[in-house]
């Protein structure tokens, strides 16, 4: 296995070329994942019971949007939305295994996602006169924040079709416009 990573070694390129993070700050980046989850929920003061759980969804958001980003070669934006539609998903999910609200496993999720540093730096090119950087930043950052809300749109969506059409509410039996096979015949 060592001889792959020499530099002579075809796996050294494909290694360079395609894997361009290492399985080190892969790991370190989806362990920080999980304690941003952590903290969020301690901060929010979300119940003890989802308090361990909640981080899984944040692990799974940031891996989705390290997978799109470094290994798919995809944008800032539509990373962002596929992350922040597997947090959307999981969320649902895990609120309704937990029958706690969606917003508990919603927010401490998001964390890794909003712009607010964007928005730092938009103010920031504003207040030292760079007016055309800080209309590419505030652009950048409300596409951003858009791509998050139109992935949770998108999940509410998607998961009120889903229960909609596996559980309704009411079926109603019309037996006046079902035919009847069993009808007796008058007697003559």
């Amino acid at each position: 296995m060592s001889e792959c990573f020499d530099d002579s070694h075809w796996c050294s390129a494909w290694f360079s070329d395609y894997w361009r993070f290492d399985v080190v700050e892969i790991i370190l980046q989806l362990f920080g994942a999980y304690w941003v989850g952590v903290f969020a929920s301690l901060t929010l003061e979300a119940p003890r019971k989802v308090l361990y759980w909640t981080p899984i969804i944040n692990i799974a958001g940031w891996g989705a949007y390290m997978l799109g980003m470094e290994f798919l070669g995809l944008s800032m934006l539509l990373t962002t939305y596929f992350g922040s539609l597997v947090i959307a998903i999981l969320s649902h999910i895990f609120a309704r295994i937990f029958k706690e609200p969606v917003t508990i496993f919603f927010i401490p999720a998001f964390f890794l996602f909003v712009p607010g540093g964007g928005m730092y730096r938009t103010a920031l090119a504003f207040i030292q006169g760079d007016s055309a950087k800080g209309m590419n930043e505030l652009g950048l950052t409300l596409f951003t924040a858009l791509a998050i809300a139109l992935a949770v749109y998108t999940a509410d969506t998607v998961i009120h079709i889903w229960n909609r059409q596996k559980f309704p509410k009411f079926v109603r039996k019309n037996y006046r416009v079902l035919p009847t096979t069993n009808k007796r015949k008058p007697k003559k």
